[in-house]
């Protein structure tokens, strides 16, 4: 990572390096997202719900963002509906109250970086990007949202970070990314990280931990992010970012390979967590029905025009 690929070997720094330059044309990111991000950071860190006035000022100022305004009510409406209540005037205030520090950082990072990257990718080629990255997203967000031990923002990041390292592959070689496509679909994995590393000298991990610390997520947290996607049995998770990130890698990877829900977690994850069958089952009844509705709600893909009075109605009641 940026920090340390110069303390590397040659070897293991080439696959950092490759990382770093297939992110350069994407530039740097907004100040205003950055060091919001760094302050919610820093306060989960702290075990604080609470920002300082001028911290919450910040946050919601980002939040009167149409863009970002429209991404955080389709989000709610799915994750946190009691905050909507049908009739009544919701804002901005109602949406910063409505998440922890840490899940605000994670929506906000994906607020930016869904827009950002989709920019500078071709449009015709997104949807390549999008459509598994917004099945990582409803599989995580909801073993996250259900699992105590997870949480809601790591649910969100431990997959779906993976696949929006799609589009510095797909910008960089298109026709070498349609190959990669095929060979996952063939072969039914979601990633190869030989394959990646054969074709772009880097892997998918490596581009979306240099992406957490470019938005503003420290480096210690990024090298938990690693452990936990290669499942680095010598690793021993820290509790603030290891343990979440090695609950939710194992759980997500074990429902998309096999359609269950894991009575706890492998070896590997560095601790054990247990889930109930009553857990197991809710999650599972919560994942079928959000999979197999094909109106589902992609609250990444909502935009300024996805505001209306028809559509969202609490945004605009009159006093």
């Amino acid at each position: 990572m940026p920090n340390s690929i110069n303390t590397m070997d040659n070897e293991a720094r080439l696959g950092w390096q490759a990382a770093q330059e297939l992110l350069r044309p994407f530039g740097a990111v907004a100040a205003n997202f950055s060091e919001a991000i760094r302050l919610l950071v820093h306060h989960y860190e702290l075990g604080s719900n609470k920002l300082p006035l001028a911290a919450e000022n910040h946050i919601i100022r980002l939040l009167k963002n149409s863009t970002i305004k429209a991404t955080y009510y389709y989000m709610t409406k799915q994750f946190r509906p009691h905050a909507i209540a049908e009739g009544k005037l919701i804002d901005e205030h109602v949406f910063f109250e409505a998440y922890s520090p840490f899940e605000h950082a994670v929506i906000l990072a994906y607020c930016y970086l869904s827009r950002n990257l989709g920019r500078k990718t071709d449009k015709d080629d997104w949807s390549y990007v999008e459509n598994p990255l917004y099945e990582a997203l409803t599989i995580g967000g909801i073993i996250g949202q259900e699992v105590k031990g997870v949480g809601l923002g790591f649910g969100l990041l431990s997959r779906g970070l993976r696949y929006l390292a799609f589009a510095p592959f797909l910008r960089e070689n298109r026709r070498g990314f349609k190959e990669y496509r095929l060979h996952l679909k063939t072969k039914d994995l979601p990633f190869d990280l030989a394959f990646e590393e054969k074709t772009w000298q880097t892997n998918n991990v490596q581009i979306a931990a240099i992406i957490l610390e470019h938005m503003g997520f420290h480096h210690a947290m990024a090298l938990e992010f690693v452990a936990a996607a290669e499942k680095n049995k010598s690793h021993t998770p820290n509790e603030l970012f290891g343990a979440p990130f090695s609950f939710a890698e194992a759980l997500i990877e074990n429902y998309m390979e096999t359609g269950e829900i894991l009575n706890k977690t492998p070896s590997w994850a560095g601790q054990e967590l247990v889930l109930s069958v009553e857990t197991r089952g809710a999650i599972l009844t919560k994942l079928n029905r959000a999979l197999s509705d094909k109106q589902r709600n992609e609250w990444l893909s909502k935009g300024s025009t996805s505001i209306t009075p028809e559509l969202t109605p609490e945004l605009f009641v009159e006093g």
